[in-house]
């Protein structure tokens, strides 16, 4: 093989030429090609050896986090890259354009169905980009696997992993009704989801229709809190059963459906749906005080995370969702300190106690 063969096979294999230069990437190639005259004949056979000796070794499953930041080896994981899920499990940005005054009213039509179009299909690529990302990250595994003694520290779920496990299930979940909701309705899919709005993956929720579930969610917690007042003790009244207080903790956060409040009851599971919430707000909590505080997150999780803490998020500023969000973390952290074992449990009871008594309060606060 002369060199004009090597080149045309360092051309055809495009990964070679990714990483550096023409002249670097062909450096092995050549070099390959001069040394593969000298080679003894027990070479390849040791060569073979080591191969399969290497194809036995089972290499521990990485993060998203590490997957992401494999690219860069010289550089570590960031906070901001452990606490945020991928950018892909967010609705992508819809640009509408705007009907100038000279412009005919099929075409402003035509090229706003065009920027819907491009903006469902951008959403429903994403859903299949999280899926293969889930497939490399440790919360896709059991957690009987991923929470082994044996297991690295490095391997266990961030909250990148655990946050990008729930969208994609929620998603995937939706997919199939969406996609049949899609082929039916065509250019009239972004009217149709403004009705049924639930039925919609996160990563194809247009802006209108993630501020009417807003404003849906904020009026019902008001009306929870309202009728909570007349149930909530007085001084040196007894507290009142939990009942009460798991049913307006799923009404607040949206855990169970609307239809439920107009015949007056609280839902199917509401104590297990409300002790879970408080546990995985409670978890969320820590790992953001772990992984570099409230600062970390991007915008776009700042207003999510005051979401999943029942905290309205309409009409506020980001600054603003942020403050409270760090005071909601400052309060939730727990006194004791857990290093045994029986002090973990406690100071994870501790915590859990003051999300639950914070989601009492207006707005998280106390």
């Amino acid at each position: 093989m002369n060199l004009n063969t090597g080149l045309r096979i360092a051309r055809a294999h495009s990964p070679f030429l990714r990483h550096g230069s023409g002249l670097y990437a062909l450096a092995p190639l050549l070099a390959t090609r001069s040394s593969s005259k000298q080679l003894s004949p027990s070479r390849p056979a040791a060569s073979r050896r080591a191969a399969s000796t290497a194809s036995q070794t089972k290499e521990d499953p990485k993060s998203v986090s590490e997957l992401v930041s494999s690219t860069h080896l010289s550089t570590p994981l960031t906070p901001s890259t452990t606490l945020n899920p991928p950018a892909s499990t967010r609705p992508p940005p819809l640009e509408l354009p705007t009907r100038e005054p000279g412009s005919s009213l099929f075409s402003y039509l035509f090229r706003l169905g065009k920027a819907y179009t491009s903006f469902y299909k951008t959403g429903l690529r994403a859903i299949f980009v999280n899926r293969r990302l889930l497939s490399h990250s440790p919360s896709a595994s059991p957690p009987s696997s991923s929470l082994s003694p044996t297991t690295p520290t490095s391997t266990f779920p961030t909250r990148s992993d655990i946050l990008l496990r729930a969208r994609v299930w929620h998603d995937l979940s939706r997919l199939p009704l969406f996609g049949l909701l899609v082929l039916i309705c065509g250019e009239l899919t972004p009217l149709v989801v403004l009705i049924f709005p639930r039925l919609t993956p996160y990563t194809c929720r247009i802006p209108k229709q993630s501020d009417a579930l807003r404003r849906s969610t904020e009026a019902r917690r008001a009306a929870s809190f309202r009728a909570l007042q007349y149930q909530l003790p007085s001084d040196g009244a007894p507290p009142p059963p939990d009942s009460v207080i798991d049913g307006h903790i799923c009404r607040s956060l949206g855990l169970t459906s609307p239809l439920w409040d107009k015949i007056g009851l609280d839902g199917p599971f509401a104590g297990t749906r409300a002790r879970r919430a408080v546990q995985r707000i409670a978890a969320d909590d820590a790992m953001i005080r772990e992984g570099g505080g409230v600062g970390a997150l991007v915008d776009d999780e700042v207003v999510l995370a005051c979401e999943d803490r029942g905290i309205d998020v309409l009409g506020k500023s980001v600054d603003e969702l942020r403050s409270r969000l760090e005071e909601w973390v400052r309060i939730t952290a727990p006194e004791s300190r857990g290093d045994g074992a029986g002090s973990k449990e406690s100071a994870q009871k501790e915590a859990e106690e003051k999300v639950r008594m914070l989601l009492l309060e207006p707005d998280g606060r106390i």
